[in-house]
């Protein structure tokens, strides 16, 4: 069975996170796709700020010097709760059903998250480095003193390390993927 461009792209993601930059040459090898599929895939990151395409291939969005993807657009606004979408805490996800949908923070995120497939592309920014980030492999600091725009807030890191030194001087508690929608779920009582 071929593959999604949804987890074509979440491939993509994850392959940057380990490799920095790609090209196009290496991402054809790697998914077994032709270059025109492996555009598309791109452009469609690259409309979402996820990626910052490159001559010749493509780097994680704010990686690749002088490469700024500078198209002025309006703001993108959360698809829960109709706030702006800030880089900083910014939650997206490719969709087949629904396109490229937006979430101003790890909180509206995983409210929308209830209403995604499972094979969906969803990403998280890493509130310290402010990359995008695999929601599912990242960690979610929640009931830390930093305010964010939604109550209860949660703010999300590329990896525990990184959210247990966070932890240390704005408190909370850090959750995987699953145990902060079991939180948000008791918080909310989301069904």
């Amino acid at each position: 069975m071929p593959e999604t461009p949804a987890s074509r792209q979440r491939r993509i993601v994850d392959l940057l996170q380990t490799h920095r930059t790609l090209t196009i040459h290496e991402l054809v090898a790697e998914l077994g796709v032709s270059a025109m599929t492996i555009h598309r895939d791109l452009n469609r990151l690259a409309d979402a700020g996820q990626v910052a395409k490159t001559r010749g291939g493509v780097a994680l969005h704010g990686r690749s010097p002088g490469s700024a993807n500078a198209v002025a657009s309006a703001p993108m606004l959360c698809a829960t709760c109709n706030h702006v979408v800030p880089d900083r805490t910014a939650f997206i996800v490719q969709s087949q059903q629904y396109g490229l949908v937006a979430a101003c923070c790890p909180h509206c995120g995983l409210v929308l998250l209830e209403r995604c497939a499972p094979d969906d592309l969803v990403l998280v920014t890493d509130f310290l480095y402010g990359q995008m980030v695999s929601a599912g492999s990242a960690a979610y600091l929640t009931g830390s003193s930093v305010s964010t725009c939604c109550r209860p807030g949660i703010l999300a890191f590329a990896n525990r390390t990184d959210a247990e030194c966070f932890q240390r001087g704005f408190g909370g508690v850090i959750m995987t993927l699953s145990e902060a929608l079991e939180h948000l779920r008791t918080r909310l009582t989301i069904p």
